[in-house]
């Protein structure tokens, strides 16, 4: 915290009434690219984030900086303009959360200075993104005594990635890293929004996220490319069933779904929604059971289908998500939209250096990049630090 006040006071040389907070970021341990087909999702709230400490001002002006973009300096706005702007990178997360409180008629009086400064790789599929966005919102919440609950602010910040940055994402991120559980897993309901805490451990065994170091380029309008994907498949499957989600369908009803959906590509969409559905709920049976290898066995099952299915993996995270599981991991699966970015490894302690040498070594062979590893804890969604 006083390394935190000192970089803030250093870039606003303001040292009045500071609050320090941090927002999560989040692993999804199974569950994915379904949370906006109305499926069930399993993420963990993780002990890597985003930090914020604010100041309240007595003018109408907001300045905001971030440790991670120096480069972009300060970034002043008024409260009075809060449009979109392209130059302004980062803070248009910042920006678009105020614009909607005003929008949505809550009183803002005050402007503010912030300094950001995370730990989560960019564009890594530990939705940095939403990690800000809740960060804001939940500053704003409390410095403008909005009393809204922790759900509202996760669909607030979801409508800010939706409507104002434009990548057309579903719940989860949002829902997990407002409400997460030091120590859990939630298993989340994405149409009702009814979550229930769960261990997600096996005595044993360590969970490891292994980063591909890959700079995604294209994951917005591949993401946005794959929900307009299941959206058509789900319009065509409405002509015979009545439902609002593909995932309200079972593994039973794909032979159904095969003559209604001609497009073969649309078909493997509605297929990885429908079996992935599946997946997470068995995977809570098997964390009940304590039973590791099934629930391997539903990890690894999962990335297949993101692989063949809903083609969102890629060579890097093929070479990662093999290797491990050749090298010491039990169950391993891309983790996030894809296209780069990490998976997750299920690993028994005994295992777990000897796998990060030999993924290091074979992937660095393979890529020319350097894998990273990071051991994380599952921890409590945002909040102030005290």
């Amino acid at each position: 915290m006083k390394q935190l006040i000192a970089k803030f006071t250093h870039i606003f040389g303001n040292t009045e009434n500071t609050k320090v907070y941090y927002s999560p970021g989040r692993i999804n341990i199974i569950g994915e690219h379904i949370d906006y087909n109305g499926g069930y999702v399993f993420p963990a709230a993780i002990s890597m984030g985003t930090y914020g400490v604010v100041s309240a001002r007595k003018d109408h002006q907001i300045r905001l900086y971030s440790h991670n973009y120096k480069a972009q300096g300060i970034i002043i706005v008024e409260l009075s303009s809060l449009a979109y702007q392209d130059s302004h990178g980062w803070a248009n997360y910042a920006k678009g959360i105020i614009n909607l409180l005003k929008q949505r008629g809550y009183k803002i009086p005050f402007g503010f200075d912030l300094y950001v400064e995370g730990n989560l790789p960019i564009a890594s599929g530990l939705s940095s993104s939403a990690s800000l966005e809740v960060l804001v919102a939940y500053i704003a919440n409390d410095i403008y005594q909005l009393n809204i609950s922790r759900v509202d602010l996760a669909l607030l910040s979801q409508e800010v990635e939706n409507d104002y940055m434009g990548m057309h994402c579903g719940i989860m991120d949002q829902l997990i890293i407002a409400c997460g559980m030091k120590d859990k897993a939630l298993l989340m309901n994405t149409v009702t929004l009814e979550m229930e805490a769960s261990n997600a451990t096996f005595e044993g065994y360590q969970w490891v996220i292994m980063n591909t170091n890959y700079q995604r380029k294209t994951t917005d309008s591949k993401y946005n490319e794959r929900r307009e994907e299941c959206e058509q498949a789900l319009s065509m499957l409405q002509s015979n069933y009545q439902i609002q989600y593909l995932c309200e369908l079972s593994p039973n009803d794909l032979p159904g779904v095969r003559k209604l959906i001609h497009n073969d590509i649309l078909y493997l969409r509605a297929k990885h929604a429908i079996t992935e559905q599946a997946r997470t709920k068995e995977s809570k049976l098997a964390l009940s059971d304590n039973d590791v290898i099934k629930f391997a066995k539903l990890l690894n099952q999962s990335h297949e289908s993101l692989k063949n299915d809903f083609d969102v993996t890629g060579m890097h995270l093929d070479t990662l998500v093999e290797t491990a599981l050749a090298h010491g991991a039990i169950g391993a699966r891309v983790t996030g939209a894809g296209f780069g970015g990490c998976a997750v490894a299920l690993v028994e302690n005994k295992n777990i250096e000897r796998m990060k040498i030999k993924v290091k070594e074979i992937y660095l062979k393979k890529t020319g990049l350097n894998a990273e590893f990071y051991d994380v804890t599952f921890v409590d969604g945002a909040s102030e630090v005290k």
